[in-house]
């Protein structure tokens, strides 16, 4: 992860599933389009989002949500990287373990913001409209 975050400010966001409807609709686009747009403008280098799902339904995931190359979306198939990060959340039968909702703006591997969803819905505030009112 560290080349991601080396002398610059990234913009990290965490969805729990890919093709998840509350992710699909709502989460993944709040970082699309004109408010990635701003992200960039006030500063970001780097949008990358990660999700709890292999590799292969990422990538098919991304190509879905014709971004392009405007968001890099890396896999967390088995949520090490969400056990590593104190972000793992059972969901039980809706998923196993998976990534919570979250946010951050990282600058040169060190987390500068973080915003954080209560629990597994979504209600903005780890989306991309609120990083940016409080950037």
């Amino acid at each position: 992860m560290a080349p991601f975050f080396a002398n610059k400010t990234v913009v990290l966001f965490t969805i729990p599933g890919a093709f998840t409807s509350l992710c699909r609709t709502s989460h993944f686009p709040s970082f699309a389009g004109a408010t990635g747009d701003a992200l960039r403008a006030a500063g970001a280098s780097d949008i990358v989002c990660i999700a709890s799902n292999d590799s292969f339904v990422v990538d098919c995931f991304r190509q879905t949500m014709g971004t392009g190359d405007s968001i890099t979306v890396l896999a967390d198939g088995d949520a090490s990287w969400a056990r590593a990060a104190g972000l793992a959340v059972n969901l039980g039968k809706f998923g196993g373990v998976r990534c919570a909702r979250s946010s951050f703006v990282v600058t040169d591997g060190v987390i500068m913001k973080a915003y954080l969803e209560d629990g597994p819905a979504y209600s903005g505030i780890s989306g991309g409209k609120h990083m940016l009112a409080n950037w």
